[in-house]
């Protein structure tokens, strides 16, 4: 945990020499992974499914693990070791947290929810683009209301700016840098970080994909036609599909059905199931380091993700709120 600012320090004090650098590169590490165990009980919670909103949430939850990759892949392109940084208590916050690492959205109760609205609202608040939304919003159900400064947006703008000015010849300190991984995560590609260039290219990728491009509820040039997080949430939320009309879009039909949920409740310590879980978390967490730290196979690691997929769901079945901590 070491080195990590908040998002207002980068924003309001910049970034001005490598250490700061990777120090907002961990931040943002963690940032991206803080994002997948709501987003993943949501999706575990879903029992009867007719407009496949499993499958829209599962993309995003993809999405995050390839945001958290480029991100890692980032930080060791700069010279930083990541061991002792993700297999670690306090790397994952403690659920429900009071806001994001780094300081995001104060105030913001993120918990653990059977999906709803106010799942929903809180994954829509986290996704909230840099500017007002892009896509009219319904009336109701009321929107969720845009976050206070400093904003993900505006944090990934400094880092930007960070690469751009530190490496003005576009070179990183090893090209090609040790320990990165390079594979595909779902339908996208997570790729290695050797030239600022690249770093730029994954922010833009980061930010597209979860807030849209400026103009666009897709999520920009990488990925054409395909709506970006925030839009993705909202269409389940507002029960509607985004559509283009003219040069704009609008919510409309066909509708999205609400799936039916199973609810479940924090889980006493000691209760069948829960250490299981825990271990295999644990795991998944130890072999993720070990891929940026050791070289070791994204492939193990994916395998674990899934047998951490069966665990939660069965927790969830069995009406109890998984626990993601190492211990």
């Amino acid at each position: 945990m070491s080195n990590r600012r908040t998002i207002r320090e980068t924003v309001e004090v910049g970034i001005n020499n490598v250490a700061e650098l990777q120090g907002s590169l961990l931040t943002a590490v963690q940032l991206e992974f803080s994002t997948i165990p709501p987003y993943l009980c949501a999706e575990w919670s879903i029992d009867s499914d007719p407009s496949g909103v499993s499958d829209m949430i599962h993309t995003v939850v993809m999405q995050e693990m390839l945001h958290f990759g480029l991100a890692c892949n980032m930080y060791v392109a700069t010279g930083g070791s990541l061991e002792g940084e993700i297999a670690t208590p306090g790397f994952v916050p403690v659920y429900p947290a009071n806001g994001l690492p780094g300081g995001v959205h104060p105030g913001l109760l993120v918990s653990l929810l059977p999906l709803g609205s106010q799942a929903l609202q809180t994954f829509m608040s986290i996704e909230y683009p840099e500017g007002t939304p892009v896509v009219p919003q319904p009336d109701t159900p009321p929107p969720p209301a845009p976050p206070t400064p400093q904003t993900i947006g505006q944090f990934y703008q400094k880092i930007t700016g960070a690469f751009s000015t530190m490496f003005p010849d576009g070179s990183l300190p090893h090209n090609p840098s040790v320990h990165q991984v390079a594979t595909s995560v779902d339908s996208d590609q997570l790729f290695a970080i050797n030239t600022a260039t690249d770093a730029l290219n994954a922010i833009k990728e980061i930010t597209d994909q979860g807030e849209g491009a400026s103009a666009s509820p897709e999520r920009g040039a990488l990925d054409p036609g395909i709506l970006a997080h925030y839009y993705t949430f909202a269409e389940i939320y507002y029960g509607k599909t985004i559509v283009q009309v003219g040069d704009g879009f609008q919510y409309s039909d066909p509708t999205i059905t609400m799936p039916t949920v199973r609810n479940f409740v924090p889980q006493p310590p000691g209760a069948p199931g829960q250490q299981t879980f825990i271990q295999i978390f644990a795991t998944l967490m130890t072999q993720l380091e070990q891929c940026w730290t050791r070289g070791s196979s994204f492939v193990t690691a994916r395998r674990t993700m899934s047998q951490l997929r069966t665990a939660g769901t069965d927790l969830i079945k069995a009406g109890f709120t998984p626990q993601f901590t190492l211990a």
